[in-house]
């Protein structure tokens, strides 16, 4: 067995040799470019609707809500019911929604009303989506293929922040907002039927007869016990609401600082997508060959604070590009690093409650949306990503004065 697996585990792509998670794989890249093409589509619209960072906001509000309300109890559902039917239920109701704001926009119908409650539904749908999705993967690979399949798995999250903006902005400036929607929601119907092709044998899990409150609370208890684990879901969670929250932004940064619109923008966003599936790639090589995984991955998230400090003054696009490139990659090496650790830790039947507290802390960008807006009202949009660059920094060199967690390998 170690004969063969080691080949396997030293190559960049072995996951992607089984059929399930090559399915989902690809399935994942069409998720993302909606989710992406959705995201871009919403602040655009939003923000050349009103004008009002006030505005971009209120979306961060809506977009976030739900996931805080939801997200837990999702991770609930992914332990009790099969995970790989909830996600294909939740899968049909974002592309039905999608489907609803393309056509609202089409029409000339849409206004910050209507953009509000459509992006607070998506979310509801992906906060039941996130814990599902990050469960299911340790059923469809080899364990001593886990660390390789979670590090795959972000490159079309990272590939997807490159391209979908990209496109999507270049279509919003051709051909208007609707086909940022239109294409949101053709990709997620391709997404939806890779997924209904993955064939799984998962055994029942029998009914501990708890209360859904009970087993919400026991996920909460395994976490709050476990300094490490508490440690590296806070780190991510400063992540969300400090750093990532600099994107609610770029549409400020390409039209008000840079005078480049719509295209501006989709390279702001292409420069950070960039540099993520370069973290990503690189993650996946050499993950194996990480001893010290603490200290890399907590020095990741000060480099991180510190590139945002650096973009916030950048005072052209030329600069702030190469910028956001480094902030992509230190933030993509070091939560891949957080992310493997948890999957390889985490109990079976405690998966889904503990992975959706995780993707809640990744999944908080919108309520970090909310906060950097309003710092951008208050003061300027400046201030607001280097705030959050400070506070991601001053974090990050608290955790890294435990021996605990720099002794994580």
């Amino acid at each position: 067995m170690p004969a063969t697996a080691q080949p396997a585990r030293l190559s960049t792509f072995a996951a992607l040799k089984g059929r399930n998670y090559s399915l989902y794989w690809f399935g994942l890249v069409f998720y993302v470019l909606g989710h992406r093409a959705e995201y871009t589509t919403f602040a655009w619209i939003t923000w050349e609707v009103t004008r009002s960072p006030m505005s971009l906001a209120y979306l961060g509000l809506a977009q976030g809500v739900p996931l805080v309300l939801f997200q837990l109890f999702g991770g609930v559902l992914a332990d009790r019911i099969n995970r790989l039917r909830l996600l294909v239920a939740t899968q049909t109701l974002i592309s039905l929604n999608l489907a609803i704001a393309f056509v609202l926009t089409a029409l000339g119908m849409a206004r910050l009303e209507h953009l509000l409650v459509l992006a607070a539904l998506s979310n509801t749908f992906r906060a039941f989506d996130e814990p599902s999705r990050m469960a299911l993967v340790p059923q469809l690979v080899e364990r001593e293929r886990l660390p390789n399949a979670i590090a795959l798995g972000s490159i079309p999250w990272q590939a997807g922040r490159m391209i979908g903006p990209s496109i999507t902005g270049i279509l919003i400036a051709a051909f208007g907002g609707a086909v940022g929607f239109g294409m949101a929601a053709a990709a997620s119907v391709f997404a939806l039927f890779l997924y209904s092709r993955l064939r799984l044998s998962v055994p029942v899990r029998p009914s501990d007869g708890r209360h859904v409150l009970q087993q919400f609370a026991e996920g909460l208890s395994f976490v709050g016990h476990n300094f490490v684990f508490s440690s590296l879901i806070a780190l991510a969670l400063f992540n969300s609401l400090f750093a990532m929250s600099y994107l609610t932004l770029l549409p400020i940064y390409a039209d008000r600082y840079f005078g480049t619109g719509s295209t501006g923008f989709g390279l702001l966003n292409t420069a950070h997508g960039t540099g993520a599936l370069l973290g990503t790639l690189t993650i996946a090589t050499i993950a194996h060959l990480i001893l010290r995984r603490g200290r890399a991955l907590l020095t990741g998230a000060a480099c991180v604070g510190v590139a945002l400090m650096v973009f916030s003054r950048s005072q052209t696009l030329g600069l702030a590009l190469p910028v956001l490139v480094l902030v992509g990659f230190c933030n993509t090496f070091y939560l891949m690093q957080v992310s493997t650790y948890l999957q390889q830790h985490v109990p079976d039947h405690l998966r889904g409650r503990v992975m959706s507290l995780y993707s809640l802390c990744w999944n908080l960008l919108p309520l970090g949306g909310l906060l950097a807006g309003a710092l951008a009202a208050a003061v300027d949009a400046r201030f607001a990503v280097l705030f959050g660059g400070l506070m991601v920094s001053a974090n990050a060199l608290v955790l890294m004065l435990s021996k605990r967690l720099r002794a994580i390998s």
